[in-house]
Formats: structure tokens, sequence, C-alpha cells
């Protein structure tokens, strides 16, 4: 989810909140909420992408709030960010968003987790001998 919304603008930081702090924002969460048996056969709800959801409930808001869909409204609209969450919350994930971009983690992974090629099995391996 970091990387697909890699820079620190608002929108981006708002959108990487819904995903850390679903309850704040209205959201299906693992705490409070029940998993529909028709959307899934496990325990739990996959997480791992919740964009339809999240359009679904901006949808939502539109409509109670202008009283229809609101899509030609949607750039005018500010962001909205739950008052707990406000200030040193957005500060912490614009952090974690920037410092996400800048890890290498390929290096990172290359060094703490090396693949080494064992010569005695690629000795073993050679052609017309079966």
């Amino acid at each position: 989810m970091l990387n697909r919304f890699p820079s620190p603008t608002l929108d981006q930081t708002v959108h990487v909140m819904k995903y850390i702090f679903p309850r704040q924002f209205g959201l299906h969460n693992v705490f409070t909420s029940k998993v529909d048996t028709r959307e899934t056969v496990q325990p739990l709800k996959d997480y791992t992408v919740r964009e339809d959801e999240i359009a679904h409930v901006e949808k939502l808001k539109r409509v109670r709030h202008y009283g229809y869909d609101g899509e030609q409204d949607e750039q005018r609209e500010s962001v909205k960010i739950p008052k707990r969450l406000r200030g040193k919350a957005v500060e912490l994930v614009q952090r974690l968003q920037r410092r996400n971009r800048r890890c290498p983690y390929t290096e990172l992974l290359r060094y703490y987790c090396p693949v080494e090629v064992l010569a005695t099995a690629v000795d073993s391996i050679r052609p017309g001998r079966y």
C-alpha cells in the first residue's frame, strides 16, 4: 500500500491513513465489524486492498452531504481528517511514506538474506549424464 501512494501529499497521506486507522474513517475493521460470510469463508476479512470499500464509503458521504453522487464536486471537497488523527499522526504517516520511498529494500534483502549458488550442484549437472 505504501508503494501505491509514495508521495506524502495530504490526499495520499489521508488515503494511507484509511488503511492504518480504518475505524476512524468509518471503514470495516477487525475489532468492531462482523465478517460477511458471502464475501469470504475466512474468519477475518482480507484488508490488503480496500479501494472498493473506500470508494463506497466516500460515495455514501457525498450522497449524504450533497443529496446526490457529487462526482463533479469531488475536486473542490477538502480532505477531512478525524480530530484525533490531526497533527502528529499525519506527520508520522508522511514520514513513513518518505522513508518507505527512500529505503533500498532490495539491497537490504541481498545483504541480510544472500542467495548462494552451490557450485557442487552446478558441477554435478552436466549435459549428457543422466
